[in-house]
């Protein structure tokens, strides 16, 4: 394992845990409506499960903002699905704004979303040599990349 794996796997864990925790102790804060829990079926338990260990997998790329963005989006995702777990399948969402009703993780990992939509572009550029390796250029991005002087 590379030295800088274990700061990655920080840089993941930490926000994660952070998020998962931080959320389940607001919902039992806050009083949640019996009309405020969304039903959550055991396929999206899954699904999030699934994406879950997608986020860990990408938190460990070479780069701390991707290691971060991905520890909030995965601390979001495992507190909605232990949520969903812990209420028969329904997440509580204490959070209430005019007709729409949300939770802590819902609005971290909504915000972690373009954080990480930049951090991954930021690191497919910086790593696009070892990319065009593996995946060749078509001959229309060598176009536009002369034409950008890349």
């Amino acid at each position: 394992m590379p030295r800088t794996m274990p700061a990655r796997l920080l840089f993941v864990a930490v926000p994660a845990v952070t998020v998962a925790a931080a959320d389940p102790a607001l919902k039992a804060l806050l009083p949640t409506d019996a009309w405020d829990y969304h039903q959550r079926s055991h396929a999206w338990s899954i699904l999030g499960l699934v994406l879950l260990g997608a986020l860990l997998l990408v938190g460990l790329l070479p780069s701390r903002l991707v290691s971060l963005a991905a520890g909030v989006a995965a601390g979001g995702v495992a507190a909605n699905v232990l949520s969903a777990r812990m209420h028969g399948g329904r997440v509580p969402n204490p959070l209430v704004v005019g007709p729409l009703a949300f939770n802590l993780a819902d609005v971290l990992v909504v915000a972690a979303a373009p954080m990480l939509t930049f951090a991954l572009a930021r690191v497919a550029i910086r790593h696009r040599a070892f990319i065009d390796r593996h995946v060749p250029p078509r001959p229309w991005e060598h176009r536009l990349r002369r034409r950008l002087g890349l």
